[in-house]
């Protein structure tokens, strides 16, 4: 009899230590989730910035003087090399990367409002 009631005791123990632990675990993620997603968002824009300005010069050395089909040339080419590293983000997002990266190129060419 005395050996059910330790039973009972030690069991009732283990699971209040392991909803302790899932409960401990699950408020970590929580925390943890949010930064991560921000890192890996940082780490991801780096890197479509990096694309993006591979892009740009591939244009440049292939459409020289071109002007529009020149852009539309680098927006394709880091659409496709997104979609090779597993990026998916909108064409604008595609379009203001390569407009960006132009602008980063040609500063003295920027028109002021």
């Amino acid at each position: 009899m005395f050996e059910q009631y330790v039973t009972s005791i030690v069991l009732s123990v283990i699971g209040l230590g392991t909803l302790g632990v899932l409960t401990l675990g699950i408020a970590a993620y929580r925390k943890l989730k949010p930064v991560y997603e921000a890192r890996f968002s940082i780490e991801q824009r780096n890197r479509i910035g990096q694309l993006a300005g591979d892009a740009y010069a591939w244009a440049e050395r292939n459409y020289a003087g071109v002007g529009a089909e020149k852009f539309h040339e680098a927006v394709k080419y880091l659409t496709v090399k997104l979609g090779q590293v597993g990026i998916s983000i909108k064409p604008e997002e595609v379009e203001a990367a390569v407009q960006k990266s132009w602008e980063e190129f040609n500063p003295n060419k920027i028109k002021s409002a």
